[in-house]
């Protein structure tokens, strides 16, 4: 790993511990959404011993948790002490088999061939090796474990405007370093790891914002905040009243709605 990428790690872990508060609470819990999907992709089973790495506040973690039963356990790591903490807050009641760690994707405090199953929701764009990371999905799972991954697939054709105001900004980082938006991108990435029988299934869920000030304290709730965070004041309000502009082009009745599409793809550990 080079030096540039061991610092961005700190880095990302303040972007969002700040950003807990009101990750995926703003703008419809899209996270929840597609995470029952990845838990149902996956095919988890009574029992099974899974992993949640960057498990946020716990969109997949908790449906992994009622799928594993109390004879199974469920494990959720992330290198955010805070989004850890809003996650242990969800687990108290009713999920005695299932804990989070503070534990980074890319060195995996565990065992080899000890988990059955480990999934990986909308992270896997954030470590700055996603090869090492993916080799300890690989080491840590069982011969037969499954990894599912989720990313994030075509943008809203109403939305590509914001694309391309962020890819604007001047800031000296940003927190995707690859974003495995493209098809094909994440089963390459798993098959030069190992896994086979890989599949990919694409999921969407449309939500809307209802109004400007909805939309702009969720650019505050995720990733994107750390680019917002080193503008200064001018440039700050540059961006905001560019996208209000564009925005007041597609107001509908209800506010502005916007389509996710995600990628949701399984593989399997050579038994």
């Amino acid at each position: 790993m080079s030096s540039a990428q061991g610092d961005s790690k700190p880095w990302l872990v303040g972007v969002f511990d700040r950003a807990a508060p009101s990750y995926d609470q703003i703008g419809m819990a899209y996270h929840e959404h597609f995470g029952r999907r990845l838990v149902e992709a996956a095919g988890i089973g009574t029992g099974a011993v899974v992993l949640d790495v960057a498990c946020g506040r716990g969109a997949v973690l908790l449906p992994a948790a009622e799928r594993t039963g109390t004879t199974g356990s469920a494990i959720g790591l992330d290198i955010s002490e805070e989004m850890v903490r809003l996650a242990a807050d969800r687990l108290r009641n009713g999920f005695p088999h299932a804990l989070v760690r503070v534990m980074d994707a890319e060195n995996l405090e565990f065992d080899d061939r000890s988990v059955d199953v480990v999934l990986c929701g909308f992270g896997v764009f954030f470590f700055p090796d996603p090869l090492r990371a993916i080799a300890e999905f690989f080491r840590v799972l069982r011969p037969g474990g499954v990894v599912g991954l989720s990313t994030w697939g075509d943008e809203d054709p109403r939305w590509r405007w914001e694309d391309e105001l962020v890819a604007s900004m001047s800031v000296a980082r940003r927190a995707i370093t690859q974003a495995f938006d493209e098809p094909g991108e994440v089963e390459a990435l798993l098959s030069s790891a190992g896994f086979e029988k890989v599949r990919r299934h694409v999921e969407h869920l449309d939500i809307h914002f209802q109004d400007e000030n909805e939309w702009w304290a969720w650019q505050w709730s995720y990733s994107i905040r750390g680019m917002l965070e080193q503008l200064d004041d001018a440039a700050l309000e540059r961006y905001r009243t560019t996208a209000f502009v564009r925005m007041a082009r597609q107001r509908e009745t209800l506010g502005f709605p916007r389509r996710l599409t995600a990628q949701l793809t399984i593989a399997h550990k050579p038994a």
